[in-house]
């Protein structure tokens, strides 16, 4: 349903007040503020976090083991899953000082109802359950530990849920358990999916963040 044309608009306002915005451009970013025009959400990521380029995303994907054992190699399971539209992360990826330490991130993919047909899903909560057993597949130990009563965000009915996994990558040694808290909507022809991640192992945890960020999120 979302929250309405008018009430959108002046809330993209509000959040890119200052900024010379390009007309022609569907993507904007201001300070904590992220505005996709073409697809009408926008939010506002945790303070003093940083947005990743998703130029910069191949590199950070290229360094995370998932899928060991499938029949494919890492790029092509990256490219089946879709890269996201957005990636917030807590600290940068790029400075030597945090070479093996897992930084809190947030990432958005967002998928045209169309693409997911083939899956023969009859209904969202179907599909819901047929990602997270996609999920388990990809990530080591991948378990769901609660799952909540949906909840409405800009009138839009979101499935939230709570998995552990061990997050395997190149610069850290051994496998780290992590945390993954998941917000899952459909709306206007697109699924919308929102991933959380921390880790508890690391000191590395979010849970205020995630709750700020999730109370910032608007769609039209």
């Amino acid at each position: 349903m979302g929250v309405g044309r008018r009430e959108f608009l002046k809330l993209m306002g509000v959040a890119l007040a200052g900024l010379a915005v390009d007309p022609l451009k569907a993507v904007a970013v201001n300070n904590d503020a992220y505005v996709n025009k073409k697809l009408g959400i926008l939010f506002q990521k945790p303070k003093d976090w940083g947005f990743v380029a998703i130029k910069d995303f191949g590199e950070l994907k290229a360094k995370q083991k998932i899928g060991e054992g499938l029949d494919m190699s890492n790029d092509e399971i990256w490219e089946e899953l879709g890269e996201p539209i957005c990636v917030a992360t807590k600290y940068p990826h790029d400075t030597p000082e945090n070479k093996g330490i897992f930084s809190p991130t947030i990432t958005l993919n967002i998928t045209p109802k169309e693409e997911l047909e083939f899956l023969g899903h009859e209904s969202f909560d179907e599909l819901i359950d047929l990602s997270e057993t996609g999920a388990s597949v990809l990530l080591k130990d991948f378990k769901v530990l609660k799952r909540y009563e949906p909840v409405y965000i800009s009138n839009c009915k979101f499935y939230e849920f709570d998995a552990e996994y061990m997050f395997e990558h190149v610069d850290i040694v051994e496998p780290l358990k992590a945390e993954l808290k998941c917000l899952r909507a459909e709306h206007n022809g697109f699924y919308y999916d929102f991933n959380c991640h921390q880790s508890r192992a690391q000191m590395q945890v979010a849970d205020k963040e995630f709750e700020e960020f999730k109370r910032t999120i608007r769609l039209i």
